[in-house]
């Protein structure tokens, strides 16, 4: 098969032009909108593993309606997005097909905002209340949600509990319902009922659970947050879910459920299951502590089912358990597995021994996986291979695996299954002694008995060349294709030392390579790798081995990057000992370490071959900032800069309330010094209110039109807080 891509790849006419096929779940919904999209349909890719191998590139707000908007950047097949605010989206998604032809398409979609009936509940209230304003709430969670109907929706007050909630959610099939909170604060947290599943869902359809914090009250087994059955339209969002000794969720034959940036931890069996799931979405989750009782199982198990998308979360501290995310059913197929952190096996396995149907069509791209030592001397221990495979039409490329003694396994444990058809492309392994289930030495890819395994430009380093090889084949396996994968015994890492292997303390970024490294240019030709982990393009011709793609050269030589907390801002200072055909350095932050987002540019001034300082001050800094330079080329070829931290004093807060409000609100800024200055903007990022605020004021609103907006709080000219406002 790797021959047999290079010819394709050679003489492109023999492809059919690619034509991009995107199916929405939905175009058009009210906030917060679930969509799942599909491009499984896309025609003109003629070899059986052309759709694992294409790359799908989404952008879910082309015009940047909701400028504070997740996970707008992805990748996939499939893909899923959730929608928060109110207005009209521009999704476009660009195919890049094996041959290098591509096609874009866009397609609308409509968010509304919610107009239905809002019912209030805070623990002060009064079931006897009508429960239709902050003023006269109810008290009891089970009492508001039998009070809940058709375009309606139940919020509860921030920093309150809500004790002994147990629902279930039974034949509703009409209308939007939202469950969700108001006020300012923490999260509500709803308290389940001794040893019964918090909330329990069955055929019922189009429901959101948002802001909450959900804890079970369990001390037998059996027990979850959320048991979701033949439903559909499911959104869970921003939830924090804890104490279930089975399953956080629960999916059982549900289509299109989504589940995005919510905190999981401290549960029994697994944080996740679904089974006979379709356009499932579970998208920057982080998962982490789980318990170990009674039964411990994985991360997350995906079982049966197609159509499934698992993107940019964190799995971490699964001490009791078998592997982090298991792809595991009869007949799967349709799966994208990107972007994700984890420090426990990656498992793309049928059912059990006697199970003979395969998964198929999953592709495995930019994930971090690192063995954690923390596991050894526990139930389940280590495993020795970071990524396990026993399925057909397969494509693992642009990954990162540390401390395993097989980063990659594919092949089966002679159960009769059918494996085979897959491509290992691009993936770079670090191997070091972490457990004893590292082995003496690391293998790039373990092979053992399956047949057609390309495996192309990937990059292994140890610390001797006697402690590493690049494939191991065992004498069964027929039409493997290797090359140009390599071995270092100095891998120039960005990052040296690294840090631990294990995923919450270490970053899929440490791992890009140095212009000194090997890896630079050592990768063949006729590879249907496009771009690298960063998404950065690949050289075609002389591509570099690994996850990553270094710049030809680099446009910047940077001597030292530092970050300097001020009182409300943060000061970032380099130097740099060369700039030749620079054009510009990004300036980037994340908070998570996992998604950077651009803060500022600053152009390049023409060649210099002297010592030179930049700096960039950064007025609007979160409460933790991870900073990176991204410094561009004339040709668009880039390069990042190491990682720096700085962290802010927390000294200034501002709240307001009621919130949703029907006429008046109080604005109360408190901390070091209470004068600023308050602005408002609607959906559209209009500013409709610009005020100087001393100490705590009350404005008067009853005219202006319902709906939401976002307000803004400055003191000296920094931004030292944000937040919603809702207009009834």
């Amino acid at each position: 098969m790797g021959i047999g891509i290079g010819i394709l790849l050679t003489f492109a006419p023999l492809f059919a032009q690619v034509n991009l096929n995107i199916q929405p779940s939905a175009n058009s919904g009210i906030a917060p909108l679930y969509v799942f999209f599909d491009a499984t349909t896309t025609t003109g890719l003629s070899d059986t593993n052309d759709l694992v191998n294409s790359d799908f590139q989404w952008n879910f707000d082309l015009t940047d309606t909701d400028p504070n908007g997740n996970w707008i950047i992805t990748k996939g097949m499939v893909a899923g997005h959730a929608f928060e605010e109110p207005g009209t989206y521009i999704v476009q998604c660009t195919v890049t097909a094996p041959d290098g032809t591509t096609d874009t398409e866009t397609d609308t979609i409509m968010v509304t905002a919610f107009s239905g009936t809002t019912y209030y509940v805070a623990a002060n209230g009064n079931d006897a209340n009508n429960g239709l304003s902050m003023g006269t709430p109810w008290q009891t969670a089970n009492f508001a949600f039998t009070q809940l109907g058709p375009n309606e929706r139940v919020l509860f007050q921030r920093g309150d509990t809500f004790p002994n909630v147990a629902y279930d959610f039974n034949n509703l099939t009409v209308g939007r319902r939202i469950i969700g909170a108001y006020g300012t604060g923490d999260k509500p947290i709803l308290t389940g009922t001794i040893d019964q599943d918090v909330f329990f869902l069955d055929q019922t359809d189009n429901i959101a659970f948002m802001d909450l914090h959900v804890v079970a009250n369990s001390s037998t087994a059996g027990v979850s947050n959320f048991n979701i059955e033949d439903c559909e339209n499911i959104l869970l969002l921003n939830l924090e879910l804890e104490g279930a000794t089975s399953l956080a969720i629960y999916y059982d034959d549900v289509d299109k459920s989504g589940t995005f940036d919510t905190y999981v931890h401290d549960f029994g069996v697994l944080a996740v299951f679904s089974g006979d799931g379709t356009r499932m979405s579970w998208v920057g989750n982080r998962i982490d502590s789980l318990i170990g009782t009674p039964q411990p199982e994985h991360g997350m198990r995906i079982q049966r089912g197609e159509k499934q998308f698992i993107a940019h979360n964190t799995l971490t501290n699964l001490i009791e358990t078998k592997s982090s995310i298991q792809i595991r059913g009869d007949g799967q197929r349709h799966v994208m597995i990107y972007r994700n952190k984890m420090d426990r096996i990656l498992g793309v396995n049928p059912q059990n021994v006697a199970t003979v149907a395969a998964i198929s069509h999953v592709t495995i791209e930019g994930n971090y996986i690192g063995q954690n030592p923390a596991y050894t001397g526990t139930s389940w221990e280590n495993s020795n291979n970071g990524i396990n495979v026993e399925a057909t039409n397969i494509a693992i490329r642009n990954n990162v695996i540390d401390g395993y003694r097989n980063a990659i396994f594919v092949g089966h444990d002679f159960n009769g299954v059918v494996s085979g058809m897959v491509d290992v492309y691009h993936n770079t392994a670090n191997w070091r002694a972490v457990s004893s289930q590292s082995g003496t030495g690391g293998r790039m890819v373990r092979v053992r008995d399956v047949s057609h395994v390309n495996i192309r430009n990937n990059f292994i380093s140890a610390p001797s060349l006697a402690q590493a090889s690049t494939v191991n084949v065992d004498a069964t396996s027929t039409f493997i294709d290797q090359a140009h994968n390599i071995i270092a015994t100095t891998a120039d890492y960005v990052l040296n030392p690294l840090p631990g292997s294990a995923a919450e303390s270490n970053d899929i970024s440490n791992y890009q390579v140095l212009s000194s490294s090997g890896a630079i240019g050592a990768g063949g030709s006729g590879v249907p790798v496009f771009y690298d982990v960063d998404n950065r393009p690949r050289n075609l011709m002389t591509p570099d081995v690994g996850a990553f793609e270094s710049p030809t050269f680099l446009p910047v030589e940077l001597l030292t990057f530092e970050a300097f907390p001020q009182r409300r801002s943060v000061l970032l200072r380099w130097t740099t000992a060369l700039e030749v055909n620079s054009d510009n350095v990004e300036i980037q932050r994340t908070e998570n370490g996992l998604t950077f987002e651009k803060i500022g540019r600053i152009e390049a001034t023409g060649n210099q071959t002297t010592m030179a300082v930049r700096q960039f001050t950064d007025f609007q800094p979160l409460q933790n900032n991870y900073y990176r330079l991204k410094m561009v080329d004339k040709d668009g070829s880039f390069d990042y800069s190491r990682v720096v931290h700085a962290e802010m004093p927390i000294n200034v807060s501002f709240s307001l309330y009621p919130n949703p409000t029907k006429g008046k609100v109080v604005l109360q800024p408190s901390g070091t010094g209470g004068e600023g200055v308050f602005e408002l903007y609607d959906t559209h990022g209009i500013q409709v209110f610009h005020h100087t605020i001393y100490n705590r004021q009350a404005i008067d609103i009853p005219d202006w039109p319902s709906g939401l907006y976002h307000w803004r709080f400055f003191q000296d000219g920094a931004l030292v807080n944000t937040g919603k406002l809702v207009k009834l």
